[in-house]
């Protein structure tokens, strides 16, 4: 125990560190998670709203769909009105059996207000197309109260300085068999430090024992009175 502690503390330290180092204004970027999901199939998306009216509260958030998304279930989320925008997919697709050529193209959310000190997420259920390696930006335009804009719209290159308004941004990954597959999670595994293995042993003695004194028992009462 006290070596899981002494490791813990020094991780939990170097974790503040680079909260502290990370600049201010990337927390106040609208951003998406997961970062990364497989092509070709679903993701649970949720879009992460912090500040970004300069002080003034979020009335609104509207996400463009990319040509990537196929299709697109938007979370309700309490004091928001959501409303959603069909048009023609950029290419016909199938989904389950059947020829698909329209879908939702847009999501917007309006109600709040979402003061700029606080965050809110809006989660999207959406079904994806396109290839390993591919990134999938998300066009979102913030609404503000007094009728101001943000625009979350600018690429995001890997190579290049980050934008002063990036989209979020995703990045597919290999197609597990053409389906987004949730696995449960694994059980977490303590390190083996021999205690396993001294209970078992333990355990065979008092067995043992036991077998001991049962014999013994069985031998008085069978024994022949003098």
């Amino acid at each position: 125990m006290k070596t899981k502690l002494t490791m813990t503390k020094p991780i939990l330290a170097l974790a503040a560190a680079i909260a502290l180092i990370l600049p201010a204004a990337a927390a106040a970027h609208v951003t998406v998670s997961p970062t990364e999901t497989p092509a070709n199939g679903y993701a649970m998306l949720d879009f992460a709203v912090p500040h970004g009216c300069d002080g003034a509260p979020t009335t609104g958030i509207s996400i463009q769909m990319p040509p990537q998304v196929v299709s697109a279930t938007p979370e309700e989320v309490a004091g928001w009105t959501v409303r959603t925008k069909e048009g023609k997919l950029p290419q016909p697709t199938e989904q389950h059996g059947e020829k698909v050529t329209e879908g939702v193209r847009q999501v917007t959310w309006t109600g709040g207000p979402l003061p700029s000190a606080h965050l809110q997420r809006f989660g999207l259920n959406v079904a994806l197309g396109g290839e390993a390696g591919e990134a999938v930006p998300f066009k979102v335009i913030q609404e503000c109260a007094g009728g101001a804009e943000t625009a979350w719209i600018q690429e995001v290159t890997a190579d290049g300085p980050e934008p002063e308004h990036p989209a979020p941004t995703l990045t597919l990954t290999a197609a597990e068999d053409g389906h987004h597959a949730s696995a449960e999670p694994a059980a977490a595994t303590e390190p083996d430090d021999g205690s396993g293995d001294g209970l078992a042993i333990a355990a065979l003695i008092v067995g043992a024992l036991g077998l001991i004194v049962g014999g013994l028992a069985l031998a008085r009462t069978r024994r022949p009175a003098a």
